[in-house]
């Protein structure tokens, strides 16, 4: 099982996208989690948006977070 943690520092918050992939031996993949949460800087306090279990939809959110800003999060709130 092999977890990987990636953080996109704002201003006021931070991003956090925690991907967990548990493979078999010949490496094909029998499950995928990705969270994605809001911390926010000030008080530490962090906020679930999103649970997935598309494998990839994590660090594909990652990447437009990057690129776009939080305004890659507004559909997820909708």
């Amino acid at each position: 099982m092999e977890t990987k943690t990636t953080t996109i520092k704002g201003l006021a918050i931070d991003v956090v996208v925690v991907e967990t992939m548990h493979t078999d031996t010949t490496g094909a993949v029998l499950w995928y989690v990705a969270t994605i949460s809001i911390r926010e800087r000030k008080s530490g306090t962090q906020k679930l948006i999103r649970r997935t279990r598309v494998p990839g939809s994590g660090q594909a959110l990652a990447r437009d977070v990057q690129r776009l800003g939080v305004r890659a999060l507004d559909h997820l709130a909708a």
